[in-house]
């Protein structure tokens, strides 16, 4: 895999991001180990251009921002310290970070199950699954896929930490 990769897994109307992030916690500028490192998963809105052009055309294709977060961040490698979610986005800023054990104790079969049963995501982010049957169905035979990214972002995230460059908002992303 190359550096800095923004990997996108499309659906019909929705769509799975995943990148690995290396940042400092500006909510923690006053405590030690305010370096976070990990995964950052993203389940986003998706839609199409409607105009079909010819066979051999592209389709024109648009991201929302996201409708929850999954963020698989570390204080220092195989902390598990702060890996948490945030079930509700609200203009691609995240709410509250809800901390779930069972998420910090297995990271990947904790994504894995919550890519299988999309449903109740939905639901909490006021949209219904039903509308997006397709999706749902399409995300749960995906899930194997998308975790095992995700699983070999975060052994990266867990090597050594190098120092990085950040961009203007203090993010760096994991170089795999």
């Amino acid at each position: 895999m190359s550096s800095s990769v923004y990997r996108i897994y499309c659906f019909e109307k929705l769509a799975v991001t995943v990148e690995g992030v290396d940042f400092a916690d500006p909510a923690l500028a006053d405590e030690p180990d305010v370096r976070e490192r990990g995964v950052r998963l993203e389940l986003r809105g998706l839609s199409e251009s409607a105009e079909a052009g010819s066979i051999y055309s592209s389709r024109a294709a648009w991201l929302s921002r996201g409708i929850c977060r999954f963020d698989l961040l570390e204080s220092r490698p195989h902390a598990a310290d702060r890996m948490h979610w945030h079930p509700e986005m609200s203009d691609g800023e995240p709410g509250e970070r809800v901390f779930d054990a069972e998420l910090s104790a297995d990271p990947i079969a904790w994504m894995a199950r919550a890519l299988r049963d999309v449903g109740p995501l939905l639901r909490r982010a006021g949209l219904d699954p039903a509308a997006h049957a397709g999706d749902v169905t399409a995300m749960a035979e995906s899930a194997g896929e998308i975790t095992d990214v995700v699983a070999k972002i975060l052994a990266e995230a867990r090597k050594p930490w190098p120092e990085v460059t950040r961009d203007e908002r203090g993010l760096a992303q994991i170089n795999m």
